[in-house]
């Protein structure tokens, strides 16, 4: 009996030229995908910093915290005063909400610019103003109150 032998499957040819597709379609597709990635953690960056203070403000509404709370005239980096000792019950009600550590994973601005990842604040306990920014601490990079111009598009 004779065997009839098929060949099944792809030629190396047929592979290589998927393959080129594929680098092909990577390259071209992978600048609007990071894009897209950044613009995504620089959304939440500015989500985040209303959650920062929000807690700061919910934390001052306690009337014992209140109380014992200085303000934070110059701005500090989360990080930083979440490690402190002056105003340590207004910390430890933040820490309940958020934790000590909270950083933002944008690399850089919806301008372009490379940020650092972390958060500054400064706030006014008697008014419960908070002002929050987000990897620099100027104008153009505030993110609470308002919005500066470098996480707008």
């Amino acid at each position: 009996m004779i065997m009839k032998k098929t060949n099944k499957g792809f030629s190396l040819v047929e592979l290589i030229i998927v393959i080129a597709i594929m680098a092909i379609l990577a390259g071209a597709l992978a600048p609007a995908l990071i894009k897209y990635i950044n613009k995504s953690r620089g959304s939440a960056a500015i989500s985040n910093s209303q959650q920062i203070a929000s807690a700061i403000q919910t934390a001052l509404s306690n009337e014992s915290v209140f109380d014992d709370s200085t303000d934070q005239q110059s701005a500090i980096t989360y990080a930083s005063f979440m490690g402190g000792t002056t105003n340590a019950k207004l910390i430890a009600e933040i820490k309940k909400t958020l934790g000590s550590k909270y950083t933002h994973k944008a690399k850089k601005d919806f301008k372009g610019n490379t940020v650092s990842q972390d958060y500054w604040i400064a706030f006014k306990v008697a008014t419960s103003e908070v002002d929050v920014w987000a990897g620099v601490q100027d104008a153009d990079h505030m993110v609470y109150p308002t919005i500066g111009d470098a996480w707008t598009d």
